[in-house]
């Protein structure tokens, strides 16, 4: 049998196999890896030729991070390879096509017994239409909208009914119109849909014979069942490691046999005349106790497993849960009828992450973001910050439609099986997961319109600098600044190697226009602290990207508009009574958006003003947060914003035709 690792609580889920999951895990949890993997697995196995929906935010997240994790887990835990086992697009003749054929093949994976799984971004309206599925699985669910979700795409799973009468085609089967969601936890206090699924657990399964138990219980009720497969599984595979079984005995019996193994191996009492061979039992120990009549034969048995030994109720508990059929059949009942949520932190995956990696997190990280993202507490930053009408997850974060990286990524490889004793081959075309992990630029990203310019801003500090950037477009119906992505340099790294960072991400877009729109301000016009030499800021930005291809229009916005006006001016904007409406692209913003989620707010003599006292301090002082969650950034995003608001001019905002 081919044994994996999976952390305690990524084993609980995995046993416990409810039909309906909801995971809010903490980074690094293991959301991918230890429970999406497994659980397309089961899924697939469970039902043959079915159709099932593996959902994203985007095909950017799908192509780039969930598909290619899962896909490593499902090869790592259960020994599947690619070709053989599972492929891409339309199945090789050799496997059995799905009971429903898809409309197109583009976007589908096949696993050899004829399962079929389709990626469907919500991204794209009705890519759920006209399909028919027994199964939804879906990663980074705080991005997605519930309305969508449940408009689009829940309507698809009314299931598939085998027309050999397959049993994992019946509501005996915990797989048959299942759904698994994760995601981790959100930062505001408006949250996000995933973590209100936690308020389902007080209510009743509508039908069926567990009517009268709420999902809690049955979760409960399937959890300690789990725990209890844990614990013997557990007990048997050690006892296996130092060659022995479990051996049931009374308690009082157990309680003797342990106080002797202790004595032998502290080597107290009449177990003084025995060989040292420190805090462990061996037979050449026992043999001697036994021949100098310390212990007899069969106690001897029971001393060299005394870490094995159980009671008579364990043993009953043992043969009932890998051999009674009938109590199978009510754990299956349980699992047929679950509702079940699990929250769930990084310290639950202490063994791979390393206490380290906590201990780092928790200097670096602000300490709300730290509670929600690592410890995964049910805690919330009360909305009100500097960003005070700011709402990520339902309406100003979006995730672009498409990722014109993946059409050109893909690869000719060969799928093998045996048809009739004999090896057949056949080509079939896939995307390259491994090339589109590595790419770091713009062609990942559906939300750059080539033909137009891009606005720049920047941030200037002596140890990190901010650079964001922007385009104007209409979106969700209304003309906004589109937040296309933010980058930052830290320490040695200075404003050229950050003009660097910007020109290669954006490189791509040269060939159809090279218009860049750089807001700067009365910040800029300093020297020193952000560069090597004593250029101005401004000076050091228009020269690098003119050096690079880029046509620069610089934009002097004078003296930085008070704090005042621009918390007033933005909120309005976020709260869509003022133009430009704003919108953040949350793949490509990340540290920003964290950055504005935290931001704090404070009353000054005019008004409000954002809170600015940590802005300096070193990374190693006591109480200080990460560089790039400071208000560097925002400050950043604030003066795009400024710039689009009050500065833009009619040329600005045209981009020229590119001579040849």
């Amino acid at each position: 049998m081919r044994k994996v690792y999976l952390n305690y609580k990524q084993y609980l889920i995995y046993l416990m196999n409810v039909r309906d999951g909801r995971l809010l895990g903490a980074r690094r949890f293991g959301k991918t890896d230890g429970t999406l993997g497994p659980r397309i697995y089961r899924v697939s196995k469970s039902m043959p030729r079915a159709t099932n929906i593996w959902l994203g935010n985007s095909r950017k997240q799908l192509y780039t991070r969930t598909v290619p994790g899962t896909i490593a887990a499902i090869e790592r835990f259960f020994g599947l390879k690619e070709g053989r086992h599972f492929g891409w697009g339309k199945p090789p003749r050799w496997v059995k096509s799905p009971i429903i054929k898809p409309k197109t093949w583009d976007n589908c994976i096949w696993f050899a017994n004829g399962t079929l799984w389709q990626l469907i971004s919500l991204a794209v309206t009705g890519s759920a239409n006209s399909i028919t599925a027994n199964s939804i699985v879906a990663d980074e669910c705080k991005f997605m909208s519930k309305s969508k979700l449940d408009g689009e795409v829940m309507p698809a799973l009314s299931g598939i009914v085998d027309p050999y009468g397959n049993l994992g085609y019946t509501e005996d089967n915990p797989m048959f119109k299942s759904t698994f969601f994760a995601s981790d936890a959100s930062l505001t206090s408006k949250g996000n849909w995933l973590e209100k699924e936690e308020d389902k657990l007080d209510a009743h399964p509508d039908t069926g014979p567990l009517v009268d138990k709420t999902y809690r219980e049955i979760q409960e009720e399937l959890q300690a069942y789990a725990e209890r497969v844990i614990y013997y599984n557990d007990l048997m595979d050690a006892a296996e490691k130092d060659k022995c079984v479990p051996i049931v005995q009374r308690p009082e019996d157990i309680e003797a046999i342990r106080i002797k193994a202790e004595a032998m191996m502290n080597h107290e009492g009449p177990f003084k005349i025995l060989p040292n061979y420190g805090k462990r039992i061996n037979k050449a120990m026992l043999d001697m106790a036994v021949n100098y009549k310390l212990i007899t034969p069969e106690e001897a048995e029971l001393i060299f497993c005394h870490k094995y030994l159980i009671t008579p109720e364990q043993d009953f508990d043992m043969q009932m849960i890998y051999q009674s059929k009938s109590y199978a059949k009510k754990i299956r009942e349980l699992q047929c009828n679950a509702f079940a949520f699990w929250r769930v932190s990084t310290l639950d995956n202490l063994d791979i992450v390393g206490e380290s990696y906590i201990a780092r997190m928790a200097r670096d990280l602000p300490p709300v973001v730290f509670a929600i993202s690592i410890l995964n507490k049910k805690v919330a930053k009360s909305n009100d910050g500097f960003y005070s009408n700011l709402d990520i997850e339902n309406i100003h974060g979006y995730i672009p439609d498409d990722c014109p990286a993946i059409d050109n990524s893909f690869t000719k490889r060969m799928a093998t099986g045996i048809v009739g004793g004999t090896m057949e081959q056949e080509e079939y075309e896939t995307p390259n997961f491994g090339d589109l992990q590595t790419i770091k630029d713009c062609t990942l990203d559906g939300d750059v319109v080539d033909a137009a310019p891009l606005y720049i801003s920047m941030d200037y500090n002596a140890n990190i600098n901010w650079v964001v950037t922007g385009q104007l477009y209409k979106r969700d119906n209304q003309e906004c600044l589109n937040v296309l992505s933010s980058m930052y340099v830290k320490h040695e790294r200075k404003l050229r190697e950050l003009m660097a960072d910007w020109n290669h991400y954006y490189k791509p877009k040269m060939s159809k226009c090279k218009e860049v729109v750089y807001f700067y301000d009365a910040t800029a016009k300093f020297k020193g602290y952000a560069i090597e030499g004593m250029e101005d800021f401004k000076d050091v930005v228009i020269n690098e990207l003119t050096r690079y291809g880029w046509n620069v229009r610089p934009v002097d916005m004078g003296s930085p508009l008070d704090h005042e006006k621009k918390y007033a001016d933005i909120n309005e904007s976020l709260a869509g009574v003022s133009y430009p409406a704003i919108r953040i692209n949350r793949e490509n913003n990340e540290a920003l958006i964290v950055a504005m989620q935290t931001a704090e707010v404070e009353i000054g003599y005019k008004g409000f003003r954002k809170r600015k006292s940590g802005e300096k301090l070193s990374e190693d002082a006591d109480d200080a947060v990460r560089l790039e969650y400071r208000t560097d950034g925002t400050d950043a995003f604030d003066s795009l914003y400024i710039g689009c608001r009050y500065h833009l001019t009619a040329m600005s905002g045209m981009c020229l035709p590119i001579p040849g």
